[in-house]
């Protein structure tokens, strides 16, 4: 099992960060997981999430994770068309 992502913290992390980008009718164009994980006290907390968006044309989405430590980055290929 990873651990959690918060630094100096050894619990084993159980929760999956993830991003969505939702069409209106709320299904999802892409929703990947990232391999950011947090412990059940570090997921409790709260937290202030900042977001960068970059454009790229290889549709994929990177997803790149830091809490003050620790870089986590993992890029998964868009499979659905953003108007179906």
């Amino acid at each position: 099992m990873p651990q959690c992502l918060i630094p100096g913290c050894s619990n084993n992390g159980e929760h999956n960060l993830a991003i969505r980008c939702r069409r209106p009718d709320t299904s999802a164009i892409w929703a990947p997981n990232s391999e950011a994980f947090l412990c059940n006290q570090h997921a409790d907390q709260g937290y202030r999430i900042e977001i960068n968006l970059v454009p790229v044309a290889a549709r994929s989405i990177t997803t790149v994770i830091s809490a003050g430590g620790i870089v986590e980055t993992r890029t998964t290929a868009i499979i659905h068309r953003s108007v179906e």
